[in-house]
């Protein structure tokens, strides 16, 4: 008669290593049910004094506003911020425009103070109400 006490302990240590597998997974994804999507790429340009703040998210569904901060360090919005209920175009502080074609946004940020170097972040609110993680860039 065979011993197949070994098969025994290696399925029960495939069981126990799959299942902490799918814990972390379910974890993960249990910590990131209901997040806000990140937008894919930000950039910010200046015409003169006036300045654009370009937008790539990747999904339109689920956007409901948008957080949009430009100043001098991580923390600051000198130069710019506002926070734009998606796909609103009118009834918009004097100056500033929005605009959308496909998953591309771009905002005129009117008039603004320029500075050497600034600090830009974006973040994007769902419907559930939960903001994204700051997509943040620095520029000069």
């Amino acid at each position: 008669m065979q011993n197949y006490s070994h098969l025994v302990f290696s399925c029960k240590l495939f069981q126990q290593r799959n299942f902490k597998s799918i814990l972390i997974l379910l974890f993960l994804f249990i910590a990131n049910a209901g997040k806000s999507q990140t937008p894919l790429d930000a950039a910010v340009s200046f015409s003169g004094n006036e300045g654009y703040f370009k937008v790539v998210v990747a999904d339109t569904n689920d956007v409901n506003e948008i957080e949009m901060l430009v100043g001098t360090d991580d923390n600051a919005s000198e130069m710019f911020s506002h926070i734009f209920t998606y796909d609103q175009t009118s009834g918009l502080p004097s100056g500033m425009t929005y605009s959308r074609t496909g998953n591309e946004i771009n905002v005129g940020m009117g008039t603004v103070t320029l500075l050497n170097a600034y600090h830009a972040k974006v973040r994007l609110k769902n419907g559930s109400n939960s903001w994204s993680d700051w997509y943040e860039f620095i520029g000069n």
